[in-house]
């Protein structure tokens, strides 16, 4: 069977500007629009999944370690003990026999887990990246992929100790050197700003930094609930739809309120973690699509995503909380609005979805702000 390489006609050196290039030509050959044949329509196929790989940096990382490791690479010295060059002893070859069987079962479960983490099944590779640790503990990868892992989800002081932990037993690793680096950056605290002279001596109410989250938290959820009894109480003059402003500016508020309320309370992972799906050379990555289809039928966006998700192997649990946030307010709205449930239903989660996602871009972008 091919790899994406060899589906595209590169080696595993190439560029992304080659990758790019290659693609462009190898669509005008195959796209169904232009080769009608049942061949070139498989073909166009396994292009654009190998495309979709190779052009990000990132699943291409872990792609290359998947294939090296199908090939037998890298040497088994990494991982494995090293061998000794004596040969006194006459038990040697099973202890040499041992070694190798101790350095493929690694290899499988490593293969196993890089496997597992670019399908996104992410308990899976965090079951098989365990269980690499457990074989080798003092080897790197298993720790690193824990450490994938756990970005990708979110915990970030997990991620943080994994990829610490990894780096002390393989510290010439530039991968792990930039993710590191990546998610300090990403997890420093802003500094904070000196008090007011006029405040400076009045006394200051000390809660556990938990108690201020909650309080915080009771807030913005009681003003999404707020904004539900107003469709109820106050649900304005119909117009285009039978919709009021009244209820435009109530699902837009509270989808904002509670993309930002999740993004802050660490429900939900970056939006660029949970949507790892970019622009990437002049094509629309799946995040785009679903954002656009939310905008035109967002019932319709949640239905795909879960049979995509199904069917790709799991689910991703940041953007799962969101659709089902989402679909729980839209069916809230649709149940109080006293003029029209069903277009509320139908439609009102379009609105909501993007102001979500507005509220959970501006929550990142003030986490990230040094």
């Amino acid at each position: 069977m091919q790899n994406h390489y060899e589906t595209l006609g590169l080696s595993m050196h190439a560029t992304q500007e080659a990758i790019r290039r290659r693609y462009r030509e190898l669509v005008r050959q195959y796209h169904p629009d232009v080769n009608p044949s049942p061949q070139a329509k498989e073909k166009f196929l396994q292009i654009q999944e190998a495309y979709q790989v190779l052009s990000d940096p990132e699943r291409r990382r872990h792609y290359d370690a998947l294939l090296r490791l199908r090939m037998g690479e890298p040497p088994s010295a990494r991982y494995s003990q090293p061998r000794t060059a004596s040969r006194s002893h006459a038990a040697e070859p099973s202890r040499s026999q041992q070694s190798r069987a101790s350095a493929d079962e690694l290899r499988r479960v490593i293969l196993q887990a890089e496997r597992a983490f670019l399908q996104g099944r992410m308990q899976d590779a965090l079951y098989w990246a365990k269980q690499a640790t457990r074989l080798a503990p003092r080897h790197a990868k298993g720790h690193e992929i824990i450490g994938d892992v756990y970005r990708t989800q979110g915990h970030y002081d997990a991620a943080l100790n994994a990829y610490t932990y990894a780096i002390q037993l393989d510290p010439n690793n530039p991968d792990l050197q930039r993710k590191l680096e990546s998610l300090l950056a990403l997890t420093r605290a802003r500094p904070t700003a000196p008090p007011s002279p006029v405040l400076r001596h009045l006394p200051a109410l000390k809660l556990p930094p938990e108690w201020k989250l909650y309080a915080a938290q009771s807030l913005g959820w009681g003003a999404v609930l707020f904004l539900l009894m107003l469709a109820y109480t106050v649900p304005g003059t119909p117009m285009l739809l039978h919709w009021s402003l009244n209820l435009v500016v109530y699902l837009g508020l509270a989808g904002f309120l509670a993309g930002f309320l999740m993004a802050v309370s660490r429900w939900v992972a970056p939006i660029g973690d949970a949507f790892p799906w970019r622009r990437r050379g002049g094509q629309i990555g799946a995040g785009g699509v679903f954002l656009g289809l939310s905008a035109f039928c967002f019932p319709l966006a949640v239905l795909l995503y879960t049979l995509l998700a199904l069917t790709q192997g799991g689910l991703s649990r940041s953007v799962t909380r969101v659709f089902v946030v989402g679909s729980a307010l839209t069916l809230g709205f649709a149940l109080l609005y006293p003029h029209d449930w069903f277009h509320t239903a139908l439609f009102g989660g379009n609105l909501l979805f993007l102001s979500l996602m507005g509220g959970w871009y501006l929550a990142d972008t003030l986490r990230l702000t040094p």
